[in-house]
């Protein structure tokens, strides 16, 4: 879930990009890159 200033939370999952500060906004993740980064086995 994604909370942002001034806006609903959004619901986000697999290939959804989340959202990035402005300074990163040409690197874009997706939920799904988010934990396989997590993922350790």
């Amino acid at each position: 879930m994604v909370f942002q200033p001034n806006q609903l939370p959004e619901i986000k999952q697999g290939k959804d990009y989340l959202p990035v500060l402005h300074v990163l906004e040409n690197w874009q993740l997706s939920v799904e890159d988010i934990f396989s980064c997590l993922n350790f086995i």
